[in-house]
């Protein structure tokens, strides 16, 4: 496969960057005005330490402490039907498409079930019904995009990628966003997106974001590597990352959320698996809160490793 064009920079950006998260910087546009060094508010438990900054203060579970909140949330199940299913229903109505064989440009995809392989210099488009699910099988694919993201979803009710086992996947975007202003990530989503299975993926943004989703995104098994000019992973209204194996250098934050309200919207939970974040500015961003277990988190950033609108809860353990 080719070599992503843009992932040296992109690193050497990010190296720079973290090398001078000792120096004093300044706190981030959203969320209190108080920098980790100077704890947390909320009369709770600090995290100081950790560079934890919250609205409602921040808390590290030590021993039995909070138990209540880590069980009440592995309660919860935030997969669907659809998000737990990594092979297609009926082979026979799947479509099988091999990028080889397609030219170079857009190539346009609707609803079902569609199996993809191959490389393309490109963009493959998913433009189903608005209240249609679209369920993509990724068995080695290499997309890089000419102008614009390398995997548009322009029109879906929710979208579910999967990883075929023992396959790695490589996605690459163009600093060039002509006409594509309002998508700016080499893997854009209007709806709902989950990535599950149990192979890898690779996302080098070279213009913005790597993964970005107008709603909720899910991480699910497998392997995600994503460099970023911009964020790493942005799910404006929820990240949900379940036994996943989640690496992220960007340029600016790792993982963030924009929104608030009911249904957890805003949320940043992570359940499982591991993260890894190197970020320019912050490592993980909830506009609302966030919650680590049950997983291993490393995180370095500039400005705060984690910053959240709402409170955090970070079990003992679960946090480099």
């Amino acid at each position: 496969m080719r070599r992503a064009a843009c992932a040296v920079p992109v690193l050497c950006a990010v190296m720079l960057l973290t090398a001078c998260a000792g120096e004093n910087a300044p706190v981030g546009e959203a969320g209190p005005e108080f920098s980790a060094e100077q704890g947390v508010s909320g009369g709770q438990e600090s995290s100081a330490e950790q560079g934890v900054s919250s609205g409602q203060g921040a808390l590290e579970e030590t021993g039995g402490q909070d138990a209540d909140w880590r069980a009440e949330r592995s309660k919860q199940d935030c997969r669907t039907k659809h998000d737990r299913r990594t092979e297609p229903e009926d082979w026979e109505k799947t479509e099988r498409m091999d990028l080889d064989a397609c030219e170079s440009g857009r190539v346009t995809l609707d609803g079902g079930d569609i199996w993809l392989s191959g490389s393309l210099e490109g963009q493959v488009v998913i433009d189903a019904e608005e209240d249609e699910l679209v369920h993509l099988y990724l068995a080695g694919v290499e997309i890089t995009s000419l102008n614009g993201p390398a995997v548009f979803i322009e029109e879906a009710s929710k979208v579910v990628v999967t990883l075929v086992s023992d396959t790695e996947n490589v996605l690459t975007d163009s600093p060039d966003y002509t006409d594509y202003e309002e998508s700016p990530a080499c893997l854009y989503s209007v709806c709902d997106l989950t990535i599950n299975g149990n192979g890898a993926l690779r996302v080098s943004a070279c213009h913005e974001d790597g993964v970005r989703g107008k709603d909720r995104i899910r991480l699910l098994d497998g392997t995600v590597s994503v460099q970023a000019r911009g964020d790493g992973i942005r799910g404006n209204d929820g990240i949900y990352i379940q036994n996943a194996s989640v690496s992220v250098e960007s340029e600016k934050n790792g993982l963030r959320t924009v929104n608030q309200g009911a249904d957890d919207r805003g949320v940043i939970e992570i359940n499982g698996g591991t993260l890894s974040v190197v970020a320019g500015q912050n490592g993980v961003s909830a506009a609302s809160d966030l919650y680590l277990y049950d997983g291993l988190c490393s995180v370095n950033a500039v400005q705060e490793k984690v910053r959240a609108q709402g409170s955090v809860r970070i079990a003992k353990g679960c946090m480099e």
